[in-house]
Formats: structure tokens, C-alpha cells, sequence
């Protein structure tokens, strides 16, 4: 069964630009626990599976994503075998690395894509224009982490957008990132690269700084718009909160506010679980890039970042190659920040250098 994606997300993403089509891709899941969770209340039974990294629910979903295709295929720049695949944050959706406000500066997408690079931005499932089954049972971390093999696994196969791509770049902010190191952990052979965006493996602060963002159920927040959700979907209730999650140091006062009207859900689900996945991916062999605001405290185990992010080369033992860039006067959300344009400089030189 297909649980049905609320009207009102159908305005939330812009039409698709030139060269960009708009998809949905099937993906499903098998329960992995001997129990039967479905339309049950939460209990600790079902706190120890989510702990366990269990999926709770078998079910297929559909997947939105858009693939963006560079507009110089032709030419000695392009990049075009390899496909960077874009996993947003807990409350985005894809349409974060596709910013609308001043795109020349923050659109992941238009500059990868100007520098030859294929890319498909994902909605996670509970997410964007992507199926929203149930907040606790489903959508959750560990379902990300499946969702996210199989989708790979169709794209290996050349299922998503008529083509195969030679090589993998799984790209990944926040939660987003999150699931790429459980995927690296779990399939280690899934990807060919890997992107971070904004985590490290110090767990001191994120839930303080999860909680100062004032997150609520969204259907109280706001009613006509997002009435129809369940109690389990959440949001920042208030600016002050959704600044402090995502902002400090030096950024542009009015992305904060486009950053606020664009905003999308996280799930009781993500929230429980995203710490258990923050994990040693010993067999994952492929290249890694990790960039990271020196003030997001989310991850930084405080104000200031010190030696958090280089917990890297401990976690992905026999990664081929490693980068690490901290930016400074960055808070969590990297990409809407001034150093944006470096990020991407960044992220650019380090695949040219490994052969993407």
C-alpha cells in the first residue's frame, strides 16, 4: 500500500528547470523483527527494534527525486559518468540543494551541474513529495538507510532515468550524512564516494541542540496548512528555533528567511534513531570528503568545533582517500552560509583529484 502524500506538498517544490526531470521511483523494504509492529503504539519493545537498527514494516514506497543533467554533455568538461546522488537534512527536502534565492551563490545543484556533474536530489521517504507512511514505524532511520540501497541498486541497473552511470557519489547533509555512514557500514559497496555535510561522531550536544530548535508536531503548528499530517511528523515551531539549528556565524539575513518559508518535516522516528547510526564503516574503501561549520554546535560538542570532524580517519579505516575542511563563521547548515561557494570549491577539487 501506498499511504497518500498530503496535497499541500504538492506546491512546495518549483516546476523542474531546463535539462531536470522530476521522478518517482518505487522503493521498498522488508520487516526484519520477528514481531508485527504495524499500527501499534509506541512501546519499549518497539524502542529496543528501533535501537536495533530493525526495519519494523515491510512496504514500498515511492521515492520523488529530480535528476538534473549537466548542458554541455557534450563537451571536455563534462563529468557525465559520474552521478552525484543528494540526500537532504532532517525538515528540508531535495529542493535544498537547488536554492531558489541567489542560486549563482547557494544552488548545489546549478553549480555541480556547470561543472559537468549529473545529479539526483532524493526526498527521503516521510519527506518532500516522497510517500509519507507512519512517523514512528516507518520513517526512520534505519528505513532511510534501506530505501537509500535500493534506490542505488535500481540505479546500478540503470532503472532511474534511462541510463547506468560508471561511478556513485552519494552526497549527504545532516541526517543525510547520517544515512550515507550507515549505508557505508551496511553496504559498503553501494557507492564510490562518499560527501559529508555537517556532522562529526560527538554526540554530546545533539540533543540539547536538536531540542533548542523548538520542534512541535507540524499539524499544530500550522493547521491549514499541514493539518492533515500525523501528530508524528515535526517541525520548527518558531524562527528563533530554526535559526538556532541551522545558522550562526556569518550568512546572508534574508536566506534565513527563505530557509524558514521552505522548511519541510522531520519524523519521531528520525529523531529516536539517528544516533545509532553514526558508526564505524570499517570495509567502506572508496574516497571520503567531510566539510563542517566550526560553530555548529549540533555536532561540535559545543560552540566551537575542535577535534570532532578528524574522528573520521577512525571511522572509515580504509577509506581510499580522505578530506576534511572546517569552515569558519559556519553554523550547522553549511550550504546557506557565506562559505557555501567554498564548500563546492572544496567538494569540486576533491572529486576531479580522485577521479570523478
Amino acid at each position: 500500500m501506498l499511504p497518500q502524500i498530503p496535497f499541500i506538498l504538492s506546491t512546495l517544490s518549483a516546476a523542474p528547470p531546463k535539462l531536470c526531470q522530476d521522478l518517482r521511483i518505487p522503493v521498498s523494504v522488508e520487516r526484519t523483527t520477528t514481531s508485527e509492529f504495524h499500527n501499534q503504539t509506541y512501546n519499549a519493545e518497539i524502542l529496543y527494534a528501533l535501537a536495533g537498527k530493525e526495519i519494523l514494516v515491510s512496504n514500498t514506497y515511492e521515492m520523488s527525486a529530480r535528476l538534473c543533467m549537466p548542458e554541455n554533455q557534450d563537451s571536455q568538461q563534462t563529468r557525465s559518468d559520474t552521478l552525484q546522488v543528494l540526500v537532504h537534512g532532517a525538515s528540508f527536502n531535495k529542493n535544498m540543494w537547488d536554492v531558489q534565492y541567489k542560486p549563482e551563490t547557494y544552488s548545489w545543484v546549478k553549480r555541480m551541474n556547470d561543472e559537468g556533474y549529473p545529479t539526483l536530489a532524493v526526498d527521503l521517504v516521510g519527506n518532500g513529495n516522497s510517500t509519507f507512511p507512519d512517523g514512528l514505524l516507518e520513517a526512520q532511520t534505519q528505513m532511510y538507510v534501506a530505501t537509500m540501497h535500493d534506490l542505488i541498486q535500481k540505479i546500478r541497473k540503470g532503472e532511474v532515468g534511462g541510463r547506468a552511470w560508471d561511478k556513485i557519489v552519494l552526497v549527504g547533509f545532516s541526517i543525510g550524512a547520517i544515512t550515507a555512514n550507515s549505508l557505508a557500514l551496511q553496504y559498503p559497496n553501494d557507492v564510490d564516494g562518499i560527501v559529508l555535510h555537517g556532522i562529526s561522531w560527538d554526540a554530546t550536544w545533539i540533543y540539547p541542540a536538536f531540542l533548542s530548535g523548538l520542534q512541535g508536531p507540524a499539524q499544530q503548528i500550522d493547521p491549514d496548512k499541514w493539518g492533515g499530517l500525523q501528530p508524528t511528523y515535526q517541525t520548527q515551531s518558531s524562527r528563533e528555533g530554526r535559526l538556532v539549528a541551522c545558522f550562526a556565524g556569518s550568512y546572508d539575513p534574508d536566506i534565513v528567511e527563505y530557509d524558514w518559508q521552505t522548511r519541510d518535516f522531520d519524523t519521531l522516528g528520525a529523531a529516536i534513531t539517528f544516533t545509532y547510526h553514526l558508526v564505524e564503516a570499517p570495509e567502506f574503501k572508496g574516497p571520503i570528503f567531510l566539510g563542517i561549520g566550526d560553530r555548529d554546535s549540533t555536532f561540535c560538542g559545543g560552540k566551537f568545533c575542535r577535534e570532532q570532524p578528524y574522528a573520521l580517519y577512525n571511522r572509515f579505516p580504509k577509506a581510499q582517500a580522505y578530506d576534511i575542511k572546517i569552515y569558519e563563521e559556519t553554523g550547522h547548515l553549511i550550504l546557506y552560509h557565506h562559505s557555501a561557494q567554498q564548500l563546492m570549491v572544496d567538494t569540486i577539487g576533491f572529486l576531479r583529484d580522485q577521479g570523478f
